[in-house]
C-alpha cells in the first residue's frame, strides 16, 4: 500500500517543471487505490486532494473511471474454427426413389443425375 508521499513523488515524475505530462496508467493504479482506501477510512476528496497534490475533480474522474473499467465484462480468448460444409453436415444426401419403391439414399447430386441417365 502506497503512502501519500509515495503517491506525490510518483506525481512528481510526471511533471516537467510548469509542464505536466500524461500520468502513466500504473500510476493512475495507484493513485486510485490509495485514494479509494482513504475514502473507506472516511476522508473526503478535499483532503486526498490534498495529500496527493492532486485536483479534486481529477481524483473523482480518475476514481470513476477505474470503477467502470473493472465493472467490464473481461474479454476471453476464442478459438475460431472453419464453418462445417452445410451439404455434407446437414444432408445425408439426395435419395433417388423409383415408381416401384425401390430408395436409392446418400446420393451426391452428379451419382443422382447419372442414375436417373440409366433409368431412363
Amino acid at each position: 500500500m502506497a503512502t501519500a508521499q509515495q503517491i506525490r513523488d510518483l506525481i512528481a515524475q510526471t511533471t516537467s517543471g510548469t509542464l505536466r505530462l500524461r500520468v502513466p496508467c500504473e500510476v493512475r493504479d495507484e493513485v486510485c487505490r490509495y485514494a479509494t482506501r482513504r475514502r473507506r477510512e472516511g476522508a473526503p476528496w478535499a483532503v486526498i486532494a490534498r495529500e496527493t497534490s492532486l485536483e479534486v475533480h481529477k481524483l473523482q474522474r480518475w476514481n470513476a473511471r477505474a470503477r467502470r473499467a473493472a465493472s467490464l465484462p473481461v474479454l476471453r480468448p476464442v478459438e475460431v474454427v472453419p464453418k462445417p460444409d452445410v451439404e455434407s453436415e446437414m444432408s445425408p444426401g439426395l435419395a433417388l426413389v423409383a415408381p416401384s419403391g425401390l430408395r436409392i439414399e446418400g446420393l451426391q447430386l452428379e451419382q443422382a443425375a447419372q442414375l436417373f441417365r440409366l433409368l431412363a
